[in-house]
């Protein structure tokens, strides 16, 4: 036997990565929209009595603490799903309470929270893009894989279609491996794939998966993009720029100007002159983004094909500043209202993506 030389410490992406995180992300984004929700309709109830609050801090701690010891005690790779789900609605019922952490006063209504959570989502979405990215694999980071989708055959339930990808990727670790034992022990695995006593399980999608699946082929296409995307976005642009033109009109007439910031000056959003003219600014730049999609999707409406990348490109990128930049501070002055607008520009933004990918491949 050959003796290696020293432990390869190298980490390794997990199969199906994105996946776990962008259900963690969802269950995160349901449970902080969820609580607020439900905290509102429910006119704030308080469990406990007397000295006693239980804060619902302690129902997401525990939602964490069973979510850590699902993938510590089972090996059962639903466990990872479940435990992904659990982490999310723990985070949120967690983060929901962190303006109590940041004040002396324990305020939960602190208008920076809303901020602090909005920036909490986006870091968990880029980390979402980030894992998207196919990365080059090395026949020791397919062999992790392999092993990972070989619990199917265990399980009883290896498609046809799996045992043509573990095969696929078992070719990969035989071409790419300088090891002789990584290549045997590729060789070995992919005899035993192709041996007659394999159990496969026919492959027979459920009615739901072949009616979503149609509906995909059916309406995912440049046309039906492109009709969301120029609709959504002129809709959108519209909303945005009247909404913006009518505050800034009133913001020049004095009564009508302390009659609009009432509330907001009474929910101590606006405590003096910068937060007031912080909040005329962020006005005016939601009119010139507005404007700016406007007259982007305009344009896209004739699909002249020279200016498609370069339109897809200033749309995601008027989207992405607004929703990185100008959200935030639209979460500060208007609290968790401003959830639907940034929801609309997450799938505007979306859209553009998948649509942009559409005409990359045509």
């Amino acid at each position: 036997m050959k003796a290696v030389a020293s432990p390869i410490r190298r980490l390794i992406r997990r199969d199906q990565a994105e996946d776990y995180i962008l259900i963690l992300m969802l269950s995160f984004a349901f449970s902080v929209s969820g609580t607020r929700l439900f905290l509102h309709i429910t006119n704030y109830p308080k469990i406990g009595g007397g000295e006693l609050h239980f804060a619902h801090v302690l129902w997401g701690g525990l939602f964490l603490f069973a979510s850590c010891l699902l993938p510590l005690i089972f090996s059962n790779r639903m466990v990872l799903k479940l435990s992904a789900a659990g982490s999310g609605i723990g985070i949120g019922l967690f983060i929901d309470e962190v303006g109590k952490f940041i004040t002396s006063t324990n305020d939960y209504f602190y208008p920076p929270a809303a901020p602090v959570i909005y920036g909490f989502f986006l870091l968990v979405v880029l980390i979402y893009i980030r894992i998207r990215r196919p990365i080059v694999q090395d026949a020791r980071s397919s062999l992790y894989q392999i092993f990972d989708e070989m619990q199917e055959v265990l399980d009883n339930d290896l498609s046809p279609s799996e045992k043509t990808q573990l095969e696929s990727h078992l070719d990969q670790v035989i071409k790419s491996s300088n090891r002789p034992d990584i290549t045997r022990l590729g060789k070995n695995l992919q005899e035993f794939l192709r041996h007659e006593d394999l159990f496969l399980v026919p492959e027979a999608p459920s009615p739901w998966y072949m009616r979503i699946k149609q509906f995909i082929d059916r309406w995912i296409t440049p046309f039906y993009i492109q009709a969301f995307v120029v609709g959504g976005l002129i809709a959108w642009s519209i909303w945005v720029m009247a909404e913006s033109v009518r505050i800034l009109l009133q913001s020049r007439n004095l009564p009508q100007l302390i009659e609009l910031i009432r509330p907001l000056v009474a929910g101590n959003f606006i405590r003096g002159n910068v937060s007031l003219e912080l909040y005329i600014l962020l006005i005016g730049l939601q009119a010139a983004t507005g404007l700016a999609l406007f007259l982007c999707a305009s344009v896209l409406f004739f699909r002249i094909k020279p200016l498609l990348s370069k339109l897809l490109n200033c749309i995601y990128f008027i989207l992405l500043l607004s929703l990185t930049i100008l959200t935030p501070l639209l979460f500060y002055f208007d609290q968790f209202s401003s959830i639907i607008p940034a929801f609309i520009q997450f799938l505007l933004l979306l859209g553009t993506i998948k649509y942009n990918s559409l005409i990359r491949q045509s």
